[in-house]
């Protein structure tokens, strides 16, 4: 990065402001479903069903990783709570793009940083 500290100064500013607003929706109330909420497909097993010969009936199933063994394992959530989830799981995955966004950003400061460290080196020959 050659740009002047002005422009590098002024870059640093609106990305601690993104970085402000960021941490603000992280922090947030919420609630974050951890895993994966989806809605899927099933069978019933009733041989007489119409989704027997079809596609099946909709269900919302949440998925998450078993830390211990390695293993997704599949919870079906109630049709109460199926709203609820499916709002969790959402938030979740904002959660998720926000903490990405704040990698990049971490990232961008350290390239300004060090622009500016570069800049204020002292050079001894």
């Amino acid at each position: 990065m050659t740009q002047s500290r002005t422009k590098l100064l002024a870059m640093l500013s609106r990305l601690y402001r993104e970085r402000q607003r960021l941490v603000r929706r992280l922090t947030g109330g919420r609630e974050l479903a951890i895993g994966t909420v989806t809605t899927t497909n099933r069978k019933c097993g009733n041989p007489s069903c119409r989704c027997a010969k079809g596609l099946g009936h909709l269900q919302t199933v949440f998925l998450f990783k078993d830390k211990k063994e390695g293993r997704r394992r599949c919870k079906l959530i109630r049709r109460a709570d199926e709203a609820r989830m499916l709002r969790a799981g959402e938030g979740y995955r904002e959660f998720r793009k926000d903490m990405k966004q704040i990698r990049a950003i971490d990232l961008k400061e350290k390239q300004i940083l060090m622009a500016l460290a570069d800049e204020r080196a002292i050079q001894y020959e």
